[in-house]
């Protein structure tokens, strides 16, 4: 009856724990969104417009890295029309500028993958909308951009049998990106102009492993082979 009554005492003891916590885990969570959330509001879209802008169509768990305090929460999207974050918190939906967090870790294929808005770079002189997926922890790294447009009917779209609304495209690019320089990736040629201390060391891996060039992983392992070489 003792150990009965002491087992007892124990669970409880746990669960009271585990209230504690995710009570204050909750609490935290609220505290961030009301200071660095807003109540979100649609946007102004062209009407009879078809297709989605968030990288993820159904909430998901992420998460989410702000200055100091990295905090999970159990429902987001990801924007790529503005690089911003959609969390819905107690029936709540806000919105998180790209200003107020530093990346998002979002679970894919058992691991989680380290995004960052794509708003902090610019290429050609623009900055970009999205998000960039990194791959890598060295200096040099691939960056998988992944956005989103508003793509407008062919004039002559209602004759010809084309789409005649307004259609949300989702696109991806890859970037070669060493802290300073943000490089598009789309042929050998690209990686010779980023590396243009080591051509012959390029010219040399793709004689002899062709690497896939949409493929980031393959991008990725040839990043490492050439900056080891000398």
């Amino acid at each position: 009856m003792k150990k009965l009554m002491l087992l007892l005492l124990i669970g409880c003891s746990g669960l009271a724990s585990v209230q504690a916590q995710t009570y204050d885990q909750q609490k935290v969570q609220l505290q961030f969104l009301n200071h660095y959330g807003k109540i979100y509001q649609r946007g102004a879209a062209p009407e009879q417009t078809l297709g989605s802008p968030y990288f993820n169509d159904e909430w998901m768990p992420m998460d989410i890295k702000f200055r100091d305090t990295l905090l999970s929460f159990d429902q987001v999207k990801l924007n790529m029309m503005n690089s911003d974050i959609e969390v819905l918190f107690n029936g709540e939906e806000k919105m998180l500028s790209n200003a107020f967090f530093e990346y998002v870790l979002v679970p894919q294929n058992g691991e989680k993958k380290t995004f960052v808005s794509a708003a902090a770079f610019k290429y050609d002189g623009k900055p970009l909308d999205g998000f960039m997926d990194v791959f890598g922890t060295d200096k040099i790294k691939v960056m998988l951009h992944h956005y989103s447009y508003i793509k407008e009917p062919h004039a002559q779209a209602h004759i010809t049998g084309g789409f005649t609304q307004h259609r949300l495209m989702k696109e991806s690019n890859i970037y070669l990106h060493d802290g300073s320089k943000l490089v598009l990736i789309k042929r050998k040629k690209d990686v010779q102009d980023f590396f243009r201390s080591k051509k012959s060391a390029v010219d040399q891996y793709f004689k002899e492993n062709n690497p896939d060039l949409k493929n980031p992983q393959h991008l990725l392992i040839m990043v490492e082979k050439i900056s080891a070489n000398g």
